[in-house]
C-alpha cells in the first residue's frame, strides 16, 4: 500500500521516479517500534524523496522562479555575504586556482533564486554545517561503516549543492 501511495504522490506532483533525470526516488524504510529496551523493525515503507532536480523542475513549473542556480566557493575565490534588510551575495571565482578541483578545499556553498517579482531569495551553508548534514546522513553511516560507495565520498561538492537547493527549496 505504501509503494502505491508513493506512485500516486509522484503522479500527482508531475515527477517520474527513478528515471535518469533524478527527479524523484521511491525508497524503502524500515518503521520501527520500541519493545521493552529494544528497537525492531515492525514493517518496510515506500516513501517518495523528491530528488534536488525534482525540486528545481517543481519550483520553475510554479510560475515564480525565473531561474535558480547553487555553487561552491573554494580557498582564494572572493566571497562576501550580507544577510539584514539589503541582503546580497559577491562571489569571484579564482579559476586559475589549482585547488578549485579539491573538495577539500571548499569553504562555502550557495544558491540562489531569481523570483518572477524581481526579488531574490539566497541561501549559504559552510563546509561544517554541509559535513553535519552529511554526517546525519544514513547513506553515508553505512558507506563509513562497511567502505562501500558514496556520492558524499565521490561528488561532495555536487552533494553539497544538492544540500543547499534543499534548504532553499524550503523558502
Amino acid at each position: 500500500m505504501s509503494f502505491l501511495g508513493a506512485v500516486i504522490q509522484c503522479a500527482q506532483l508531475g515527477l517520474e521516479p527513478g528515471n535518469a533525470l533524478g527527479h524523484a526516488y521511491i525508497l524503502p524504510f524500515d518503521k520501527r517500534e520500541k519493545v521493552g529496551n529494544q528497537w525492531r523493525t515492525v514493517r518496510t515503507e515506500a516513501q517518495v524523496i523528491i530528488g534536488y532536480r525534482g525540486m528545481i523542475d517543481l519550483a520553475r513549473r510554479s510560475g515564480q522562479i525565473v531561474s535558480i542556480d547553487a555553487r561552491a566557493v573554494y580557498e582564494g575565490d572572493k566571497f562576501d555575504c550580507e544577510l539584514g534588510l539589503d541582503a546580497k551575495i559577491s562571489h569571484t571565482p579564482d579559476w586559475q586556482n589549482p585547488n578549485r578541483a579539491d573538495a577539500s578545499k571548499l569553504r562555502f556553498v550557495y544558491a540562489v533564486a531569481k523570483l518572477k517579482d524581481g526579488g531574490t531569495q539566497f541561501e549559504v551553508m559552510s563546509r561544517k554545517e554541509i559535513e553535519k548534514i552529511r554526517n546525519e546522513s544514513q547513506g553515508y553511516k553505512t558507506a563509513v561503516k562497511y567502505g562501500s560507495p558514496n556520492p558524499w565520498i565521490s561528488h561532495f561538492e555536487e552533494m553539497a549543492k544538492k544540500t543547499v537547493l534543499r534548504r532553499l527549496f524550503k523558502w
